[in-house]
């Protein structure tokens, strides 16, 4: 036991005595696996399952998170992250994201979303001719001249 939150009765047995972690968790079936995970990036394995297998995840009370790809689907595990705009950092088999409170990475209707409709648009602000800021959607960037 390492911590308040308990592991259902079928994953307390699967993983040799662990029974309770330091996050709320859920428990997750999709595409053929199943495992306790993290409340908080519970959407993002659900995509993560469908490109890669995972050994191990778990989220911090910082907002980062991390998860443990097999070596053959780390590349997707990557890729996947990076769709998501997650910013993925390997390290040492380890891939580490960190999740912005406007995600909503426990959420896997959500997170689906994301991946089929990666965003691309980028706010851009201009100084219009009245002096004034304005938001433009461009992800064109301005050219040199400023128009």
């Amino acid at each position: 036991m390492i911590g308040p939150h308990p592991l259902c009765p079928k994953c307390r047995t699967a993983n040799g005595g662990l029974v309770a972690v330091r996050h709320r968790q859920v428990h997750l079936r999709a595409h053929g696996r199943e495992a306790c995970v993290d409340h908080g990036i519970a959407g993002v394995l659900a995509a993560l399952w469908t490109v890669s297998e995972t050994r191990s995840c778990c989220q911090n009370d910082g907002g980062r998170a991390y998860v443990v790809p097999t070596a053959e689907t780390h590349d997707a595990a990557v890729e996947a992250l990076t769709t998501l705009g997650l910013a993925p950092e390997p390290e040492d088999g380890f891939v580490f994201f960190r999740a912005r409170t406007s995600d909503r990475l426990d959420d896997v209707a959500h997170v689906r979303h994301r991946l089929e409709h990666p965003t691309s648009t980028q706010t851009i602000w201009r100084v219009n001719s009245a002096g004034r800021f304005e938001r433009s959607y461009s992800a064109e960037p301005a050219s040199p001249d400023g128009s």
